[in-house]
């Protein structure tokens, strides 16, 4: 099965180094991309919210940091592996933190605004907005 990623609808990206963490949604979960921004092309490593529980144990955490090193084709020292399980550490809080689904992408266009009113007391206004959906044709 492959992913879909789409990093311009990322929820949050930060820069640690020579390292980068996305928090996006892949194939509708939670997930962060780390990648090595200083080689443009090479891997990318994926911790989806699903895994996230596993790096919670310590000798985990520090073999998928060392084999994420690996893979990102980095110098493998102890001091790149602890960057590196530091980062996933401290992001997992962000992970679970950020909405379970991307914000909803409308069509450009205000289709009208309505009002919920009580008593004659407006309670709640909203814009009308048409979701995109379905295929587009550019």
């Amino acid at each position: 099965m492959g992913i879909e990623v789409d990093t311009r609808k990322s929820f949050l990206c930060r820069e640690h180094g020579q390292f980068t963490a996305i928090y996006t949604w892949v194939n509708d979960e939670r997930a962060l991309i780390l990648l090595n921004h200083l080689r443009p092309g090479s891997p990318f490593i994926v911790i989806g919210e699903s895994a996230a529980w596993k790096y919670d144990d310590t000798l985990y955490l520090a073999e998928e940091a060392r084999r994420a090193v690996d893979r990102l084709g980095m110098e493998p020292s102890m001091q790149t592996w602890m960057k590196l399980a530091t980062i996933i550490h401290e992001g997992l809080g962000d992970l679970i933190k950020m909405p379970s689904a991307p914000p909803a992408d409308y069509l450009k266009p205000v289709l009208g605004h309505m009002t919920l009113k009580a008593d004659g007391q407006a309670i709640h206004s909203e814009d009308i907005r048409v979701e995109k959906s379905g295929v587009e044709y550019v």
